[in-house]
């Protein structure tokens, strides 16, 4: 399956529509289902407990509140175009811009990437990893959907626990943006001379990248 990225029907909708609401009900159904937070959790653990996160495309903040109620002295500034949910706790910075013209960069040294990356063609992903090599980012955690046709037969399972028709085309084409073996760092110009790669993927649907400054 070549990688193909098309607009998602989620990204056009106001925040209240219903579709939008039961969308997201069903995408964090789905990040449980991957297990997505506790991922997260996990590799966090192994650094030290001062880091400084950004999150990029923070979406609904879901995985925001999950981190910074685990690691109660985490740093965390969070980025996405949509305003910031009700009742933020001060421990995460929200800011309502831009990635890709977002300064916040400098000011992190661990960046989070939670089912955003494949939103975007080469071009931007070659961008923002341009962005992110001149930047203060020293780590990068990110979590991406795998592009394989099992993954799609799995997401049309979900109507059988009434998964919402905007989450079922959304995810087929987010699948079918999605990413396999080194194709994502490369399409971010990382290099391995300056950077330690690890790609993995899940049985679930997950594609994951640890990338370490050396």
């Amino acid at each position: 399956m070549l990688r193909q990225v098309t607009p998602e029907i989620l990204d056009s909708l106001p925040d209240q529509h219903p579709d939008a609401q039961s969308s997201r009900r069903d995408l964090r159904i789905i990040n449980r289902l991957m297990g997505t937070q506790q991922w997260f959790r996990q590799q966090l653990s192994d650094l030290t407990q001062d880091t400084n996160c950004l999150e990029i495309g923070a979406g609904d903040g879901a995985l925001a509140l999950s981190l910074v109620e685990h690691f109660k002295h985490l740093n965390y500034t969070a980025i996405d175009q949509v305003a910031a949910p009700d009742d933020l706790p001060a421990q995460i910075q929200w800011l309502q811009e831009d990635l890709f013209s977002s300064t916040s960069y400098g000011v992190a040294d661990t960046l989070l990437a939670n089912l955003i990356l494949h939103h975007f063609e080469d071009a931007a992903l070659a961008e923002l990893g341009a962005r992110i090599q001149e930047s203060s980012i020293q780590s990068m955690l990110v979590s991406e959907p795998c592009r394989r046709q099992v993954h799609q037969y799995q997401l049309a399972a979900g109507r059988l626990i009434g998964f919402n028709h905007v989450t079922l085309h959304d995810g087929r084409v987010s699948i079918e943006a999605g990413f396999l073996r080194d194709e994502l760092p490369e399409s971010l110009g990382l290099s391995p001379e300056c950077w330690d790669i690890k790609t993995a993927t899940s049985w679930m649907g997950c594609y994951r990248m640890v990338a370490t400054r050396r």
